[in-house]
């Protein structure tokens, strides 16, 4: 968004909250200017219009860079779901796959989400489930969920706010400081994918059609071969 683009919302702004006293000094709206070119210099002017015009339809108060930014999230990343709307999925696949759920979490679910679950375990999630119906206290495997999704969702949240070229000069900075820390992360995730991709395939149906034609030719008698007259 150029500068120009930056002028003109902060205008538009200017003309749907006339009463707000610090649009009454050029100065600030000068300041105000710089600060958008500045915040959405690498966005879409169009996404940030929307954002705009969402925010003046739905708030009495002029809007922060912060609160049109999180507008710009949800119109932006979909992907990224809410605590709220990300439980109520986990909760309707608990009901309905029930204890011994072996599908890929990861096409049952948005990816924020499956990875929560994950970390808790399915097993561990849906002991909590069932706990309300032997005398257990309920509504733990929510709060287990909410406990593990909510700062994950944060940190995502905060991430895909943040303007592209100050995350960048982040990451920059991050990766020039020596930190194992990190890669640790990183690898302890790879080597639990690789490790759920080889279950799949001793599970799959490869595999079990590769097992069922060595049973068959090991009760052949000796001698003969399968489709032999």
């Amino acid at each position: 968004m150029t500068k120009a683009d930056a002028a003109r919302l902060v205008a538009i702004v200017t003309t749907a909250y006339p009463n707000y006293d610090k649009f009454k000094d050029s100065q600030a709206i000068e300041a105000t200017t710089n600060l958008w070119a500045t915040m959405f210099e690498t966005d879409d002017g169009r996404i940030v219009a929307l954002a705009l015009n969402k925010h003046i339809a739905t708030s009495k108060w002029p809007p922060s860079v912060a609160e049109i930014r999180e507008i710009m999230l949800e119109i932006q990343h979909p992907d990224l779901i809410a605590p709220d709307e990300a439980w109520a999925a986990v909760s309707d696949l608990l009901y309905t796959a029930g204890e011994y759920n072996h599908g890929d979490l990861s096409r049952q679910l948005p990816p924020l989400v499956a990875r929560a679950v994950e970390t808790i375990g399915w097993g561990n999630l849906w002991e909590m489930h069932r706990s309300y119906c032997v005398g257990g206290k309920p509504g733990m495997d929510r709060v287990a969920f909410m406990q593990q999704y909510t700062p994950m969702y944060e940190r995502e949240k905060q991430r895909a706010m943040t303007p592209a070229g100050i995350t960048a000069t982040i990451d920059k900075a991050a990766a020039a400081i020596p930190d194992n820390g990190r890669q640790l992360l990183e690898s302890r995730e790879a080597a639990r994918r690789e490790r759920e991709d080889d279950y799949r395939r001793l599970t799959g149906n490869d595999w079990l059609r590769k097992l069922s034609a060595k049973a068959d030719t090991q009760a052949l008698p000796d001698g003969e071969t399968e489709g032999k007259a």
